[in-house]
């Protein structure tokens, strides 16, 4: 149980329990992508899982061991020591939920810092999510990635701290 989980309380509906339930595994997407192992994100997804990076044209991953494997390579430049600050964030959850299973659509923007190419990078997209309900908690059981444009910045001011 997530320490979210050990937060909720009892009186709250099943269906809100449900719907903050989802916007965590949500977030916790974008902070396993950007810091966390790949067994964290691959947790994030059913054994049977199916996903789609549809910024790349590429074809459906079926199963959590191709995804897996996807974010392998994904990490081969995006966790390199050629790239800092890797930063995901979702906006505006439209998350239904039914029995289950559930449905979510959010938008999402990522930036890093290419340090050889001495640019800030920044994407924007969407995530098509339907997720199920295993045990206490929910699992991506199919995510469609959609990019929508992605543009470098390269005038930019270092931050301490």
């Amino acid at each position: 149980m997530s320490a979210l989980e050990d937060h909720i309380p009892e009186s709250l509906s099943p269906l809100v329990e449900d719907i903050v339930l989802i916007q965590n595994h949500l977030n916790a997407y974008c902070h396993a992508v950007d810091r966390g192992t790949l067994e964290e994100v691959a947790a994030l997804f059913h054994t049977d899982a199916v996903m789609t990076p549809a910024f790349e044209g590429g074809d459906p991953l079926h199963g959590r061991d191709a995804i897996r494997a996807w974010y392998a390579n994904y990490n081969l430049y995006y966790r390199s020591d050629k790239v800092q600050y890797l930063r995901h964030q979702i906006t505006t959850p439209s998350i239904q939920v039914n029995g289950v299973e559930a449905t979510s659509t959010c938008y999402f923007d990522a930036d890093l810092l290419d340090l050889e190419k001495k640019e800030s990078f920044r994407v924007y997209g969407r995530y098509d999510d339907k997720l199920v309900k295993e045990g206490d908690r929910w699992v991506f059981m199919d995510r469609v990635i959609h990019g929508y444009y992605a543009h470098p910045i390269t005038e930019y001011t270092m931050m301490e701290g």
